[in-house]
């Protein structure tokens, strides 16, 4: 079988399971198929470089969940990012003319009955233009939402993992390829403003959510036992527990003096600071 051929085929599937997919949303809205909008809603809050592609991808596995993308991340284009989810241009439109009805039509919306929670990526500094921005205070009106709020306790470690991507134009492992680790030299400035902000993110995200039902998952912990944090997750989202395994692979984790090729003076900087403890390994 050639490439030409291969390559014809594999988007002739895509096709066919995009359309499958709209007929199947058909179906269900017109009540042609069994369907309910009785589930749990959740969304994942983060920032980039926090793991949320290793949880999202656990999330992915289990047969009782929808787990959307980073939806919200541009006004551009709609980040479904799910095999058959296609936004056709009458949904691009609604989620650009008014994204609260494109929330609870497209993305909140009726799923067959297997469907037990239904979520996505919402980044701090997602939707904050108008009109965009109403999807923050519509998810803090609807008072059954859970939030699972993905955080990295060495915010370092997020700064480092953000700068080796930029340099490398890599996001996401799905291999295992082994990675670039030459040394890279950190600003001191950029840190602190990276580790200033970040901190200002998580505690405006717990301010906005405080009355709703939260778990806090640590990325340290996600990735050193998924399957114990699944475990504790499972039953947060209303699921029962299911074996899962990571669809992504962890980004080099050197020790933090080997990938930082200032780090010496670095920690010297932060030291008797409250970012000091960034730097005990």
């Amino acid at each position: 079988m050639n490439r030409n051929f291969r390559t014809l085929l594999s988007e002739a599937r895509d096709v066919i399971r995009k359309k499958e997919t709209s007929l199947q949303h058909l179906a269900l809205d017109l009540g042609l198929r069994r369907g309910h909008t009785d589930y749990t809603r959740f969304i994942i809050l983060a920032r980039s470089r926090t793991g949320s592609n290793l949880l999202r991808g656990l999330l992915m596995q289990h047969s009782r969940v929808l787990s959307f993308g980073e939806i919200f991340r541009s006004p551009e284009v709609i980040d479904f990012d799910l095999p058959g989810y296609e936004p056709s241009r009458g949904a691009l439109a609604l989620y650009r003319r008014d994204p609260v009805r494109f929330l609870a039509t497209q993305v909140f919306r009726r799923v067959p009955v297997r469907v037990q929670a239904v979520g996505f990526k919402l980044f701090y500094y997602h939707a904050r233009a108008q009109p965009w921005q109403a999807i923050w205070e519509c998810l803090h009106d609807l008072a059954e939402l859970r939030v699972i709020h993905l955080r990295r306790r060495n915010i370092l470690r997020t700064h480092l993992s953000r700068a080796r991507a930029e340099r490398s134009d890599r996001w996401v492992n799905l291999s295992g390829e082994a990675e670039d680790k030459e040394p890279l030299e950190l600003n001191y400035e950029a840190c602190l403003k990276d580790f200033i902000q970040t901190r200002q993110w998580e505690q405006a995200a717990d301010e906005h959510f405080a009355a709703h039902a939260k778990l806090v998952v640590c990325y340290e912990d996600l990735a050193e036992d998924y399957q114990r944090e699944m475990a504790r997750l499972a039953p947060f989202l209303g699921l029962l527990d299911e074996p899962l395994a990571p669809q992504t692979r962890k980004q080099a984790q050197q020790p933090l003096r080997a990938a930082i090729a200032n780090y010496a003076a670095l920690k010297q900087q932060f030291a008797g600071s409250e970012w000091e403890v960034f730097f005990e390994e």
